[in-house]
């Protein structure tokens, strides 16, 4: 009989054991699969919005603030090397349908004579626009709305409402799915007298007549391109984008890693367990002829098998989790990103991973079941190998855990940005190690505690604790990192979400907010309101202030960065969260032609208070006192503010995306029910203060959900290894409760001792882990200075400390159940012949 029927008799006469391992197995798979899928789809989807933008263009020439002239364009095609050239507007609208249906939309302001040379899309329906009043729609978007070919629809930009016939839909060829990318295109002209920007546009599309000189064209167009404009070639990705979802993909991959290696203990634990269950059958199979290599790879092969069956089902859970992440960064990033894609190799990593986790898992098992001698079959008890694990584990504990202490240093000064998550890996896996050497006088002192509380238990537990110290010390490790890693990660989401809510909280001040439409959470990009619209609004009774503001984009070094403009003159403004100078510094400064940085990109210029940042201007590039830097969550923190006079002067900004409207104290109804007749009547967007905060909670909790959901998950592997190994040294201790029971022990004396087990495990692994998960806390916090530009207050929280203890004991207590009952349960007789 081949070994295979010994490893499937095996396998089936342990469907509890064997199932926990496959939903250990499952659930690191799915946790791996989920946040790799969501993250690739997040970066697809970026790629897709800005290729559709550009096309098949190799070059574009894009403006900093107001645009460059459209003459511009005729002294690029002239250019050597440029086969075509072709000009466009991009700009936020918002579209109103005939049944009173609205949405935000990028408008592309395009010369349908040529702009397929460089877009790559095609018409499906009707034709392409011939007059001003004619546009076209990304057939995804207009099926969205309910729109088709020959209906009528209203555009509400910088000009006002107007009126539009829709005579064509198109669908890209790349990132069609993405429904705000490119949703409208108009004619060039339309588009400039919408948005009031004159004869200016702001990007020229070029495509190169060979691939391999396109660098040389760029040097060469540079000399000839004005100042207030940029020659690059063609961005992939958006850095404002990436540096909005760093903070929490990092997050989500500390989880994941947790997740996984809190897994590895599971599997290792259940392999020691089923080698030393079978030791007697392994040295019959030894006796017979059996090879040490069969042996190995028997063990090994049971492993493999329930890898295979835990990765297909964890990927099941893992397209699942992507869609329940995918919806998550929509609501940060706030737009529409397409379905999860399911790309094949973020498949192939996390089957690797569960694969490679379940046979790292189950290796050193397997080489233990070789090493068993055929005249171990007749012996009862397991030699003991407490010698080789304590030869080999301290060592490396001792190397680990200064190891994982370097790399996190390393991530908080910035030299490895993100290597954070190895190294508070390594420092718990170091600690783990340590477990064993430590394992005998805490098991002592703590039994010395108990026993005056718990009577005899105390001592039969303490006994049964120190029989395997490989497992014992394994399942320790798993309750361990298990609050370690929940301690430490809620304590830093919860420092975090207070730094965001300390963010708006000064950054959002004003009763009420007029928009054309929501802004982009990563860009601040929003549709131009009305030129009216704040005189409008300032006529109304019952006001005490109107501030516009206005969204932009500007370049610096060839970097696109998110311009903030407001009105900085009066008195100081609750606008900023200042975390360098001081806000009356700040207000001054804005208000005599300086800036205000955001954290992230004073961090990543390395820029101070009284440094000087360079701009590209119509005039050239202009260098710009800082007066001051402040902590923003706005396009990943990498924000200029600057005020609004002075941003007209230097880079033509003009127009507002949002008003900021305050109320006279006891006129604030009043006011709310003016402000909603108004934008009713002109299609705007009408906010409280409590919405905007909703908003803003709702992008924070999404994330936060995700990490929690995550921790839950590791969390519950935890309570899996701890029924493994009570299960396991119940079965040890078969005769034992046999002989027990006789001598007149109860079966809720049993059950006691089953539960003292588990007490004592659940206090060795829980108050260690509840003191390194507050180090574990401070570590991480330690890389945000590195991420935000600024440091996150670390907190201590002894209520989460206490809670978290007592739902950890309460889930050891409660896993301990089915073992004990089980125990409690035992028939005396075979209990008396078990061997």
């Amino acid at each position: 009989m081949g070994l295979e029927r010994f490893s499937w008799r095996e396998i089936c006469s342990r469907p509890l054991r064997v199932f926990l391992t496959f939903l250990s197995i499952t659930i690191g798979v799915g946790a791996v699969l989920a946040v790799l899928l969501a993250t690739a789809t997040t970066r697809q989807a970026q790629r897709d919005i800005l290729k559709t933008i550009s096309g098949k263009a190799d070059i574009e020439i894009v403006a900093s603030g107001a645009g460059f002239p459209y003459q511009v364009l005729k002294d690029v095609a002239a250019v050597s090397g440029v086969e075509a050239a072709v000009p466009g507007l991009n700009r936020f609208a918002v579209l109103f349908t005939k049944d009173e249906r609205k949405a935000r939309t990028q408008v592309l302001g395009i010369d349908p004579r040529i702009d397929q040379t460089v877009r790559d899309y095609r018409l499906v329906e009707g034709q392409m626009p011939t007059s001003l009043k004619q546009i076209i729609l990304d057939k995804g978007f207009a099926k969205s709305l309910g729109l088709q070919v020959g209906d009528q629809v209203k555009m509400l930009a910088k000009s006002g409402l107007q009126e539009f016939s829709v005579v064509g839909l198109v669908q890209p060829s790349a990132g069609s799915s993405v429904a705000l990318s490119s949703a409208v295109y108009v004619v060039l002209p339309t588009a400039q007298k919408a948005f009031r920007t004159g004869n200016n546009i702001d990007q020229i599309q070029i495509i190169a007549s060979n691939k391999q000189e396109v660098s040389s064209v760029i040097e060469r167009l540079k000399s000839i391109v004005p100042l207030e404009a940029t020659v690059r070639g063609v961005r992939s990705s958006s850095n404002l984008a990436q540096e909005t979802l760093f903070a929490p993909q990092n997050g989500l991959h500390m989880a994941i890693a947790f997740a996984v290696i809190i897994a590895m203990f599971i599997i290792y634990n259940t392999f020691q367990m089923a080698v030393g269950e079978r030791r007697k059958q392994l040295g019959i199979l030894r006796a017979i002829g059996a090879t040490p290599g069969q042996i190995q790879w028997m063990i090994l092969r049971e492993s493999l098998w329930m890898s295979l069956a835990g990765c297909i089902a964890g990927c099941f859970l893992g397209v699942y989790g992507a869609g329940w992440l995918n919806q998550a960064t929509e609501t940060l990033l706030q737009v529409k990103l397409p379905s999860i894609a399911l790309l094949w190799w973020p498949f192939a990593v996390a089957v690797g991973v569960g694969v490679g986790v379940s046979l790292l898992g189950a290796i050193i098992p397997a080489r233990n079941a070789a090493m068993v001698q055929p005249m171990e079959a007749i012996r009862a008890v397991q030699p003991a190998n407490e010698k080789t694990i304590l030869k080999y584990s301290f060592p490396f504990g001792l190397l680990a855990i200064p190891v994982g202490a370097a790399l996190i240093y390393a991530s908080s000064i910035g030299l490895a940005v993100g290597i954070d998550v190895v190294g508070v890996v390594l420092l718990l896996l170091g600690c783990v190690l340590l477990i064993p050497s430590l394992l005998r006088p805490a098991c002592s002192m703590l039994a010395n505690w108990l026993e005056p509380w718990l009577g005899v238990s105390t001592h039969l537990a303490y006994k049964q604790l120190l029989r395997h110290v490989g497992r014992t010390s394994m399942t320790i490790g798993v309750l361990f990192i298990a609050l370690a890693t929940s301690i430490g990660m809620a304590g830093n989401v919860l420092d975090n979400v207070g730094n965001v809510q300390a963010w708006y909280s000064r950054t959002v001040v004003g009763d009420f907010f007029v928009r054309a439409s929501l802004p982009d959470f990563a860009s601040g990009a929003a549709a131009d309101l009305p030129d009216s619209a704040e005189q409008l609004v300032g006529a109304i009774d019952g006001i005490e202030s109107v501030e516009g503001m206005r969204f932009a984009t500007v370049q610096s070094n060839d970097d696109s960065l998110m311009l903030v403009v407001k009105n900085f003159q009066g008195k100081p403004s609750e606008l900023l969260d200042i975390t360098q100078g001081t806000k009356e510094e700040a207000w001054h400064g804005l208000a005599n032609n300086q800036v205000v940085l955001g954290s992230v990109l004073a961090l990543r210029r390395n820029l101070q208070v009284g440094d000087s940042l360079n701009l590209t201007t119509e005039d050239g590039s202009v260098a710009l006192p800082i007066a001051a830097i402040a902590n923003d969550y706005m396009g990943g923190g990498l924000t200029v503010y600057m005020d609004r006079q002075m941003a007209h002067e230097l880079l033509g900004v003009e127009g507002l995306d949002g008003l900021i409207v305050k109320a006279i104290p006891g006129k604030t109804k009043m006011v709310e029910a003016s402000l909603q007749s108004l934008c009713q009547q002109e299609g705007l967007i009408l906010q409280s203060y409590a919405d905007l905060v909703g908003m803003i909670d709702a992008m924070v909790n999404s994330v936060v959900a995700s990490l929690w959901m995550l921790l839950a998950l590791g969390c519950a592997i935890a309570a899996m290894g701890l029924v493994n190994t009570l299960t396991m040294n119940i079965l040890e201790q078969t005769r034992e409760i046999g002989m027990l029971r006789v001598v007149a022990m109860t079966r809720s004396q049993v059950r006691g001792m089953i539960c003292t087990q588990a007490l004592m495990l659940g206090l060795l692994g829980i108050v260690p882990g509840v003191v390194v998960g507050v180090f574990v806390q401070y570590s991480i916090g330690l890389s945000s200075f590195v991420v935000l530009g600024h440091d996150v207050s670390f907190t201590l929280r002894p209520g989460l400390f206490l809670g978290a203890s007592i739902i950890g004991m309460l889930l050891v207590l409660a896993a301990s159940w089915i073992p004990a009952e089980r125990a409690a349960r035992l028939k005396l007789a075979a209990a008396l012949q078990y061997e």
